[in-house]
């Protein structure tokens, strides 16, 4: 009977697993590979505004990014930000590192560091305090960290790192879940401390860097991540050569008897160039050679590798879902339902890959989805959670919608613009007399940010001296729409025509000068006008300069030297802020006879065009024409002594055709669909 006894506790004793202390690398801890980044820039009045330049950081670990979400005024404008800022200043050293031939420094920096000068001077006196005021550190995870949770807990930690049993004295109140995802998976593995080489250089006194490490374990009750143990080092102290450090694991278990013993499946590593309450701008810590050592279960240990990095990707109806597994799976189990539901009761589905689309979601609804491991011989590995919500079935409005006029050769044109944090599928622009329903307006729709409204008035869409609205709203997928954003418009006056200077009355005055010049013009929509008369050698007409102001379409100029050159402007006016296009002419005074200046008269038909079009030009005066895109490049040039000419247009879109001759110039758009 004692040896059947005896043979039974000798099998039982082979058939537990025993344990083996082992060295395992952490992934990349000796920081050989590297990930570039782009950087990130804002969209500020359809120019791009650099905002984090171009960064690296060691492949396979995460950092903190600030999210911004806040609308501030840059010169007189309101801009909204919506982005995340990376914060973390690392680079690549190649000194005496003790594995392999790089190792990671991290620097402890302020937002001043890391942004372009140009936008800082320009936008952080508009920006929260706490972001342009704040010593970071810089902190590499090989887990997700999520910011907005972890920044509140950055002192309480910090204070609390002395030892293992005040680091998770501190996280007793923490759901790790919302903190810190991911990590390195152990499978079956006991970690017992983690080793590494370090080198620092405090900016001032009181700085130190740190490791801190978690380890937590899935909870198949609850479906969510305990700790259950962890260790922290913050000695990181003043060291010019690389010096060894170690940070010892314990469980929960070990520092508190009256909670269970669990054995984590997954480790977090968190490493930071300050971990003191008095973070210094520019203290750096270099690392490198890091190892975890573990206890290796030995034996038959029926275990499947656990998910780590589960992720959702939500839009509106629907959902990517990605995570991965450090050891070999035969498949995978993904089962999902309504936020809440009871796993055995949702949609269960098997794969062979470590992704999936969901589909036919309910919009702006919360959802669970599990994912679990399958290895050989039907052994499942831990349940891995993730909870996530799909967007909302609208479409994000329109930002800063202004109207804004360029001006070519002394024309304004006028443009609608707008900008938006996303893309949609397009937009639509409706139009409408001042005062009547949206219902009742002329829809278009663009593929572009901006319209031209100066087209519609070419084409006679608008009347003159005319209150319009102009509204645009984004169009997303599904025919879903944002809300319209609406600014009026108020049309410039008619143009002038026919602008004549004549000489018939001219006379010569005491002092040698002449008086009788007189310009007259055509305009049956304005009743008011400003006219002023200059000689272009000292100035050149580009923009009016209000003169006299006439009630009649005639204006007696005033005394004028004989045998010069001088130009004379007319400016229709509507009333206060409203005025309508510049027209001008050159004349030559002189002492006898009579003289009539005209006006260029420039026809161009058909317009728009289907690509040729005709030009006539009323003067026989020998003329050039110039045909430039509308970017101011130029074409064509065709001389002309008159009448008609048949002009070839090299492609699609908006051309200017500029005629010159001895009495002036004038410019006519054409289109060309």
């Amino acid at each position: 009977m004692k040896k059947n006894i005896s043979l039974l506790l000798l099998l039982a004793f082979f058939a537990l697993p025993c344990k083996a202390q082992t060295p395992m690398s952490v992934p990349h801890g000796s920081f050989e590979q590297w990930d570039s980044h782009l950087g990130y820039s804002i969209s500020f009045m359809m120019a791009s505004i650099p905002i984090f330049d171009s960064y690296a950081t060691p492949t396979g670990w995460n950092y903190l990014s600030y999210p911004v979400n806040e609308s501030i005024s840059v010169f007189g404008n309101n801009v909204s930000i919506s982005t995340s800022i990376p914060l973390i200043l690392a680079e690549e050293t190649t000194t005496a590192v003790p594995a392999g031939s790089k190792a990671a420094k991290l620097e402890s920096f302020m937002l001043s560091d890391v942004v372009s000068p140009a936008a800082y001077a320009m936008m952080s006196s508009n920006l929260d305090s706490t972001l342009t005021q704040t010593v970071f550190p810089s902190i590499l995870c090989n887990g997700a960290v999520n910011l907005d949770n972890f920044m509140p807990l950055v002192s309480t930690l910090l204070s609390n790192l002395d030892s293992a049993a005040q680091l998770l004295t501190a996280l007793d109140t923490v759901d790790v879940n919302h903190l810190i995802t991911g990590g390195m998976a152990l499978g079956s593995f006991e970690p017992t401390r983690l080793t590494g080489s370090y080198k620092y250089q405090a900016a001032g006194s009181g700085d130190n860097g740190g490791v801190v490490i978690l380890g937590t374990r899935y909870n198949n009750t609850t479906h969510r991540r305990d700790v259950v143990g962890g260790g922290a080092n913050i000695a990181l102290t003043n060291a010019a050569n690389y010096t060894p450090f170690t940070v010892n694991y314990q469980s929960l278990h070990e520092l508190r008897p009256s909670e269970p013993e669990q054995a984590a499946d997954s480790l977090i590593i968190l490493i930071l160039s300050s971990a003191s309450t008095t973070m210094q701008q520019g203290s750096t810590l270099c690392i490198d050679n890091l190892v975890l050592w573990h206890d290796t279960l030995i034996g038959p240990a029926d275990t499947c590798a656990a998910i780590v990095g589960l992720t959702a990707t939500p839009d509106i109806h629907e959902a990517a879902i990605n995570w991965s597994t450090t050891g070999t799976v035969a498949g995978y189990e993904l089962e999902y339902g309504a936020a809440g539901f009871t796993q055995g009761t949702g949609t269960l589905v098997t794969l062979t890959n470590n992704t999936y689309s969901l589909s036919n979601l309910d919009a702006n609804s919360s959802y669970d989805v599990y994912v679990r491991a399958l290895c050989n011989d039907s052994i499942y590995g831990d349940w891995s959670m993730l909870h996530f919500t799909t967007l909302p079935d609208t479409c994000a409005s329109v930002l800063d919608l202004v109207i804004a006029n360029i001006v070519f050769d002394d024309f304004p044109q006028y443009v609608l613009e707008w900008w938006q944090t996303s893309q949609p599928d397009h937009w639509e622009v409706v139009y409408g007399l001042q005062g009547t329903d949206v219902e009742q307006g002329t829809v278009v729709t663009t593929n572009e940010n901006s319209f031209a409204i100066y087209e519609l008035e070419e084409a006679g869409a608008l009347a003159p001296n005319t209150r319009y609205y102009f509204g645009v709203r984004s169009v997303c997928e599904d025919s879903v729409y944002g809300e319209w954003e609406f600014v009026e418009y108020l049309t410039p006056c008619a143009q002038v025509e026919s602008l004549v200077v004549w000489d018939d009355s001219v006379t010569v005055t005491s002092d040698n000068q002449l008086e009788g010049y007189r310009a007259t013009w055509t305009d049956t929509n304005n009743t008011r006008w400003y006219v002023s008369v200059g000689n272009p050698s000292n100035s050149i007409p580009d923009h009016w300069n209000p003169g006299e102001e006439v009630s009649e379409p005639i204006w007696h100029l005033p005394k004028l030297m004989p045998n010069r050159q001088y130009y004379v402007e007319v400016v229709p006016y509507c009333g206060e802020d409203n005025s309508g296009e510049l027209k001008w002419i050159l004349f030559t005074t002189t002492t006898i006879g009579i003289q009539q200046v005209q006006v260029l008269n420039l026809s161009v038909y058909p317009n728009p065009a289907s690509g040729s079009c005709f030009v006539n030009l009323s003067s026989d005066e020998p003329a050039l024409l110039e045909l430039f895109s509308y970017d101011g490049r130029l074409l064509q040039t065709v001389q002309s002594h008159g009448g008609d000419i048949q002009l070839e247009l090299p492609s699609q879109g908006v051309f200017l055709l500029q005629a010159t001759t001895p009495s002036g110039k004038v410019t006519r758009k054409i289109i060309n669909k």
